[in-house]
């Protein structure tokens, strides 16, 4: 990727650069969002910037451009860069510090991000995720504060995981970088307070409404264990089933059909939206 925009101006990559002095970096303080660009689209964009501003100000943070200012740098940077199918992501830092703790003026990163496609057969055969206990703090927000995620790649990696699932000993709350949803009984059950907002989610499960019940309320380790379906829901993955949980098959190990309904619903929606987008943005 050639180009990033740093506060508001587009500049070479290669050229961006932030000082040590950041609370983002020296504090790990700063809010994020991130969403996909297909066929030269930012999907769901309208949401994402909600969100973004919505989480940058449960950290006492304020952006300092208009919502039709950061969509114009997000355009601006998809045509410098003539992205087709890739990531965006915007950061928002706590800004230069002189005591190092103080936030100062944020800093305003948004950068693309090159995707890898996940293989269909995924979609066909769900995948497997693994639980731990964690609680993020401010879950409501998209933060930088990643450590725990990233800590636990290497464990992923080595167990076959395409995700981990926190909890806090009890109840469950969402993944590492995905919202969660399970199956039982017919019903369509998931997390209702607790969580981050996922984008993701919240049009997957307007789409699960015209296929099952959905419950949207606390629920425990020991009912996840015992789902018929489950799946994971993010901007890269879309709505993923998940067949695995730990060392369990979920349900009968195979994907049942209430999710492999939702995955195909989701699916579309998403190429109905592209396709209206490029129609609006061609005029």
């Amino acid at each position: 990727m050639e180009y990033v925009n740093l506060n508001g101006q587009l500049v070479r990559d290669a050229d961006a650069k932030i000082h040590i002095s950041d609370l983002g970096l020296r504090r790990g303080y700063g809010a994020f969002e991130f969403f996909r660009v297909l066929r030269g689209v930012p999907v769901f964009i309208e949401d994402h910037l909600d969100r973004f501003e919505n989480s940058s100000r449960a950290i006492d943070l304020e952006v300092p451009y208009s919502r039709a200012e950061l969509e114009g740098f997000v355009r601006e940077l998809i045509r410098a860069n003539n992205l087709h199918n890739a990531g965006i992501q915007l950061v928002l830092t706590g800004g230069y510090s002189e005591d190092i703790f103080t936030p100062g003026h944020p800093n305003l990163i948004i950068a693309p991000i090159a995707l890898r496609e996940y293989p269909p057969a995924l979609y066909r055969q769900g995948v497997k995720v693994i639980t731990h206990r964690h609680e993020r703090e401010i879950p409501e927000a998209k933060t930088t504060a990643y450590l725990t995620a990233v800590k636990l790649g290497p464990r992923m990696k080595a167990e076959g995981a395409a995700e981990v699932i926190y909890h806090d000993g009890k109840w469950v709350t969402e993944g590492a970088r995905s919202s969660l949803g399970f199956v039982k009984d017919g019903v369509l059950v998931t997390a209702k307070d607790g969580v981050l907002p996922g984008i993701t989610r919240i049009h997957a499960l307007r789409l699960a409404q015209q296929l099952m019940p959905v419950e949207h309320r606390a629920f425990t380790l020991d009912e996840l264990y015992t789902a018929d379906e489950a799946f994971i829901t993010s901007s890269t993955r879309g709505v993923m089933p998940v067949t695995r949980i730990d060392d369990r098959p979920v349900g009968n190990g195979q994907v049942g059909p209430k999710v492999s309904a939702l995955v195909k619903a989701f699916q579309a929606h998403v190429e109905e939206y592209v396709a209206r987008q490029a129609a609006v943005d061609s005029r």
